[in-house]
């Protein structure tokens, strides 16, 4: 998308220079919401699933049609704090979204994305077109230097998103906020306007390991008390890995497959242990020919004895291929943050 005026001058104050709306993708149009939309996001805003990672509980529609208001009187962004919210439409009309973009209020030449959907359109690529089409706005109409994107550290979907698109994770703020009665965590991504578009994507095999270590990760998980198996953890570690855990004091506890795995499938599902889960929050993968090293921080929350809990921890991991080409864990050291400090 280009602008024939050209983007807004950073000296010259001001509200930045807005396209003409709506602005089209492939299958999308974004415009400013208005107050016909209201039914339509507070189908979605409503929903306990949408507002899981927010900092608000499910929409009233009263509440709705009050962030209706208070969004169409700040889209021009003229002033530094406003946000824009930019409806998506796809192809029949329909409000299946929304992106917004925030002018910073001590840089107000850098902004803030956000965005929210129905669940209908996950996994269809309609967030990814969405919130691409809007850093395209932010950055070659407003002439903006910098963009941050915030998500819940618990929000997988919405740091995949982020980083797919080319944003570059920078920051962890744990227990930033208290928020519905708990402590959060967030994540902080960011993209300048030298690198927007211009960051190469993962490569074929980064891809592929990324898959591996969530797949092995993931098959940690227990939800509502339900058994845990773990064979897919164990298809994923080499016969033969190295299993490491560093401890407090700075021993090591040295163990093989079957003295890593058993203890954990036991513990998992037991009574005391409810609900567990484990995830990279951030990560570094260097690729070499058929091996791989990578180092992480992971978060890890759950219910035991029916009290939650969250912890951190760091994982340093080394792949290889097998002979069938699939990425196996070789090696495997951890070490978690004491629980009492997040």
């Amino acid at each position: 998308m280009s602008d024939p005026t050209g983007p807004t001058d950073p000296t010259a104050g001001g509200a930045p220079t807005h396209p003409e709306y709506p602005v089209r993708t492939k299958r999308l149009r974004l415009r400013p919401v208005r107050r016909d939309d209201l039914e339509a996001i507070y189908s979605y805003r409503s929903l306990p699933d949408v507002a899981l990672y927010l900092p608000h509980e499910p929409h009233t529609r009263e509440v709705t049609e009050q962030t209706l208001e208070r969004l169409i009187s700040g889209q021009a962004l003229a002033t530094p704090g406003d946000w824009l919210g930019l409806a998506v439409e796809n192809e029949s009309g329909r409000v299946v979204g929304e992106v917004f973009l925030r002018r910073e209020t001590e840089e107000p030449d850098t902004g803030q994305i956000g965005f929210a959907f129905h669940p209908d359109v996950h996994g269809t690529g309609i967030a990814t077109e969405a919130v691409t089409a809007g850093l395209d706005i932010a950055f070659d109409h407003f002439g903006w230097h910098r963009v941050i994107g915030i998500c819940d550290v618990r929000n997988l979907a919405s740091a995949a998103l982020m980083r797919r698109i080319g944003m570059r994770h920078e920051a962890v703020l744990r227990d930033g906020a208290f928020l519905k009665g708990a402590w959060c965590s967030d994540s902080v991504f960011a993209v300048l306007a030298g690198e927007w578009r211009r960051t190469p994507p993962p490569s074929a095999q980064e891809r592929a390991v990324d898959v591996t270590v969530a797949r092995f990760l993931s098959a940690f998980t227990r939800r509502a008390g339900e058994p845990v198996d773990l064979d897919a953890a164990r298809a994923i570690l080499a016969p033969d890995a190295v299993v490491e855990r560093v401890r407090e004091d700075g021993g090591v506890d040295r163990m093989d497959v079957d003295a890593f795995l058993t203890p954990r499938q036991t513990r998992l599902n037991g009574p005391e242990l409810t609900e567990f889960q484990e995830f990279e929050v951030t990560f570094s993968t260097m690729v070499t020919e058929g091996r791989t090293l990578r180092s992480s921080l992971y978060h890890k929350h759950g219910v035991r004895d029916g009290v939650p809990f969250a912890g951190w921890g760091r994982h340093h991991i080394a792949l290889a291929t097998d002979a069938s080409g699939e990425w196996r864990i070789q090696s495997l050291t951890w070490t978690d943050d004491p629980e009492g400090r997040n």
